[in-house]
C-alpha cells in the first residue's frame, strides 16, 4: 500500500517521465523553455544517448544516492563539456577542488564557448577560480602557427594568441590541384613525407572519407582521419585534404585549426576549393 500511495522515484524514472510526459515537462519547464525547446526534449524508444548521461547523474544528486567524491579532480579537455557535463564532473569534486585544463579555440562540443568566463560558472567555486592562459606554444612550429592563427579572429577573438617558440620548420606547402586530381595528389604528398623520419597522417573532410578509403593510390602505413578524429594528437607531417569542405561542417573553422595544428614538423595544404577566407 505504501509502495502504491508513495512510489520510490528512481533517477532514470525521473528523467524518462519527464521527458515523455509533454504536461510534466510543460509544467517543470514553464517560464524557462519555450514550447519549441520543450517540443525538442521530448524523448520516444526505450534508449539513452550520451547526452542523458548528465541528465541522470543530476538525477541521482537529487533522489538518489550521491555520487563518490575525489579529493580534487582534474578535467581535460574541458572545452568538449556541455554545462550539464560540467556539473557532473564538479559534482565529484570534494569541497570543489578541482583543476581544469582545455583550449576554448579548439572546443568541438556540442556546446562551444567563446571564453573560460562562459564555462567556469558551470563550476563550483567557478566564478572565483584562477585563470591561467598557458600562451607558449612547444609543439607547432612558429611558421605552421602563424599561418593557424587567423582563423583564431573568428573562432575565439577574445583569446589570446599563443606564441610558438620552435622556429626552423619549413613553411606550409598550399597546393592547389584540379577537383579530379585532389586525393590522388594528397596521396602523393603523404608518399613523399613517408620516405622522411616520423609519422605522417592525412586529414579530410567527414565527406572524403569513404572516397580517400577507395582511392587507388592509397597505401597501408599512413593513418587516415578527420578533423575531429585527429583532435588530441600530434603527427611529424600532415597533409590536411580541402580545408573549404572541413570548414562547411559543424563547427567547421574550428575543427579545420584542429587539424591544422596537429604537426611538429611539416604541414602540407592540398585544396581545389578557394581556402576559407581567414587562411587566404
Amino acid at each position: 500500500m505504501l509502495d502504491r500511495a508513495w512510489p520510490a522515484v528512481t533517477p532514470g524514472k525521473l528523467v524518462r517521465s519527464l521527458f515523455t510526459t509533454p504536461k510534466l515537462l510543460a509544467r517543470a519547464a514553464d517560464g524557462i523553455l519555450e514550447p519549441e525547446e520543450q517540443r525538442l526534449l521530448r524523448r520516444r524508444g526505450p534508449g539513452w544517448s550520451d547526452g542523458d548521461v548528465a541528465l541522470l547523474d543530476e538525477a541521482h544528486a537529487l533522489v538518489g544516492q550521491p555520487p563518490h567524491t575525489f579529493a580534487h579532480v582534474v578535467v581535460d579537455e574541458a572545452q568538449d563539456l556541455t554545462p550539464m557535463q560540467l556539473r557532473m564532473a564538479g559534482r565529484r569534486a570534494r569541497d570543489g577542488a578541482l583543476t581544469v585544463l582545455g583550449d576554448v579555440a579548439q572546443a568541438t562540443g556540442a556546446v562551444t564557448y567563446s571564453s573560460w568566463g562562459k564555462v567556469l560558472p558551470f563550476l563550483p567555486g567557478g566564478r572565483d577560480a584562477d585563470v591561467e592562459e598557458l600562451r607558449h606554444a612547444y609543439r607547432v612550429p612558429r611558421e605552421i602557427m602563424d599561418f593557424s592563427l587567423p582563423l583564431l579572429d573568428v573562432i575565439a577573438p577574445g583569446i589570446e594568441r599563443p606564441l610558438a617558440y620552435r622556429t626552423g620548420a619549413a613553411p606550409p606547402l598550399v597546393r592547389r590541384v584540379a577537383e579530379q586530381a585532389l586525393l590522388r595528389e594528397a596521396y602523393r604528398e603523404a608518399s613523399r613525407l613517408a620516405r622522411e623520419e616520423g609519422l605522417v597522417v592525412l586529414i579530410v573532410a567527414d565527406e572524403l572519407l569513404e572516397p580517400a578509403l577507395r582511392e587507388e593510390s592509397a597505401f597501408e602505413g599512413v593513418p587516415l582521419l578527420t578533423a575531429r578524429q585527429a583532435k588530441g594528437l600530434e603527427f611529424d607531417h600532415v597533409i590536411v585534404v580541402e580545408p573549404a569542405l572541413v570548414a562547411a561542417q559543424e563547427q567547421g573553422l574550428r575543427q579545420l585549426y584542429v587539424a591544422l595544428t596537429r604537426p611538429t614538423r611539416t604541414l602540407v595544404v592540398v585544396h581545389a576549393r578557394p581556402l576559407p577566407a581567414p587562411l587566404s
